[in-house]
């Protein structure tokens, strides 16, 4: 039951809320002005464009284009979208962070269960969700911001470190 129905349930609070945010917030928001942009140009195919402003590695807009590509057979087979960068609105580049929510929220789980072995699933489930609504990371979950990347980033190469998978943590940070 435990990843699984992890997974759903934090599904079920994140959408409908990334769709409210989206609809109550359509443009850009705070520093958005300048990531958003900066993930479009490389929607584009401009990976040369860099805006000084940004102080971040370029990650997220890396692992955005994935996203985006993930997306874009299905957008373009019901005509929902004409070419790559139209997908690149702010609406489908913040529904990363939805997605990387959800995947933080299932490291969480399995860094509780290995800590805690003797913790019955259902506990262990609580905690990650308890811990998933962190307000920093539950403010950032439905805007385009690195946080909750990194953070996912960060609990994944801690998780791997746990299992003495030394090698993988190391990589997981590039």
């Amino acid at each position: 039951m435990g990843k699984l129905a992890l997974a759903a349930i934090v599904s079920f609070w994140v959408i409908p809320i990334s769709l409210l945010v989206n609809r109550i917030v359509p443009d850009s928001y705070m520093d958005e002005i300048f990531h958003i942009p900066q993930a479009q140009q490389y929607c584009r195919g401009n990976f040369r464009s860099w805006d000084p402003m940004i102080t971040t590695p370029p990650g997220l807009y890396y692992l955005s284009l994935a996203h985006v590509a993930s997306l874009f057979p299905g957008f373009y087979s019901v005509q929902a979208a004409s070419s790559f960068s139209d997908m690149c609105s702010a609406a489908i580049l913040r529904s990363i962070n939805g997605v990387l929510a959800v995947i933080c929220s299932i490291i969480l789980y399995d860094i509780i269960t290995h800590l805690k072995p003797s913790l019955d699933d259902r506990k262990a489930m609580l905690h990650a969700m308890v811990l998933s609504l962190y307000p920093l990371h539950w403010f950032f979950t439905f805007l385009y911001y690195t946080d909750v990347a990194s953070t996912t980033v960060v609990l994944a190469m801690y998780l791997a470190s746990l299992k003495k998978n030394y090698w993988f943590s190391a990589l997981v940070r590039y």
